[in-house]
């Protein structure tokens, strides 16, 4: 599956979508990586979070890799 990530809200919402697609409830997403399910429903909610190990350990469980383009500016 991909997916334009232009904020936080689009990943959180990608977020969600793999996430219940897994089958994974927040809390079992949580409990699996260590976390509270509050970090868990945050972030699907698209409140900013400080990109740390924690992060990308949520994007890691649910098989998300994120890439990165550069486009030209016009002009």
């Amino acid at each position: 599956m991909r997916a334009q990530i232009e904020n936080s809200g689009d990943l959180g919402r990608f977020v969600r979508r793999i996430r219940t697609d897994a089958g994974l409830s927040q809390r079992q997403l949580a409990d699996a990586l260590g976390t509270s399910q509050r970090y868990v429903s945050e972030l699907e909610a698209g409140k900013p979070k400080r990109i740390d190990a924690n992060y990308f350990d949520v994007l890691s469980k649910l098989g998300i890799v994120l890439s990165a383009e550069n486009e030209p500016a016009d002009g």
